[in-house]
Parts: C-alpha cells; structure tokens; sequence
C-alpha cells in the first residue's frame, strides 16, 4: 500500500513540474552566428489570444503571443509594423501610427537586428485604448525575453514606461 501511495505522489508531483524549452531548438538561427547574419528576428510578447499582423518591408505575417518570426534584412531602408485589424485600408491598433524604420546604411556594422512586440496604452486619444507598440532591443535583451516573457524586467517595458512618461509629461 505503501508503495502505491508513493508511486502516486511522484507521479503527481511530477506532472506538475514545468518543462523548459531550449530556444536552440526552436529558433536554431538565433544562436548560429553566420546564419543570423542579415536577418530581422520579432517576438511577440503581446499577451493576446488572438494572432497579431506583423508587416516587416512589406511582407505581411500572422504572429501569436510568444511566437518569434524571422524575416530577411533589406539593404537601406527597413520597416516593422505591428497591427491587429486592417479596416478600410488602415491598420489599425498599433501605438503609433507610423511603422518602425531604421537604415542599414546608417549603422553598418550592425548584421542583425531584434524587436519586441508588448502590449500598450495609446495616449494621444481621449480615453486609453489598448494598443501594440514595436520596440528595438539589443540580442541579450532579446534573448532574456523569449527565454522568460513573463519577466517584468526587459528593455521593452522599460521603454514603453518611458514613452508613457513622456506622453503624459510633454
């Protein structure tokens, strides 16, 4: 008896102990260092059931919550713009109303870049909607946030409190 008692108790315990998923695994080219080279990495840490678009150079995906996709990086000019609905021809519910863009011609000697999607609060509006916001981040910063979305600290929320400072400061 006692012995079913035991085996019960491990298997229980034991099928409450999480798992960790090694990103090596799921996303093999953000740790081979040549395959990187050249490529866009997005993660959305939207916390919405529902699948965000994701426009990158005009390429337009699906993309779920903690979900990372990977695009290719254009010479010059680049673009990420997140946004849940498209109604008659404008994207709608992104905090800003204008894609993120950067030029590779203007920082060379960065290969690769990585951008976090966070839920946010549009401010510019009578009443504060909810809204997604596109933030660059650098790799480390990239990698803590897939490894752990739920973590409070990452550059990304940093940067949205900043931008809502700003917002209601200025």
């Amino acid at each position: 008896m006692k012995f079913l008692y035991s085996l019960s108790v491990v298997l229980l315990l034991s099928s409450c102990a999480t798992t960790s998923i090694d990103q090596r695994e799921v996303i093999p080219e953000l740790f081979d260092t040549e395959i990187k080279k050249g490529k866009i990495f997005v993660f959305s840490n939207h916390i919405d059931p529902r699948p965000l678009n994701l426009r990158v150079n005009d390429e337009v995906r699906k993309i779920k919550h903690k979900q990372t996709q990977i695009f290719d990086l254009k010479d010059g000019q680049n673009s990420v713009f997140s946004f849940m609905n498209s109604i008659a021809g404008g994207e709608q519910e992104n905090c800003d109303d204008q894609p993120y863009t950067f030029n590779t011609n203007m920082f060379p000697e960065v290969e690769t870049y990585f951008f976090v999607i966070q839920k946010g609060y549009d401010t510019s509006a009578i009443f504060k909607l909810l809204c997604f916001k596109d933030f660059e981040v650098n790799e480390e910063a990239f990698r803590r946030q897939i490894e752990n979305p739920r973590s409070r600290r990452n550059e990304a929320i940093d940067a949205l409190a900043q931008s809502l400072v700003e917002d209601f400061i200025f």
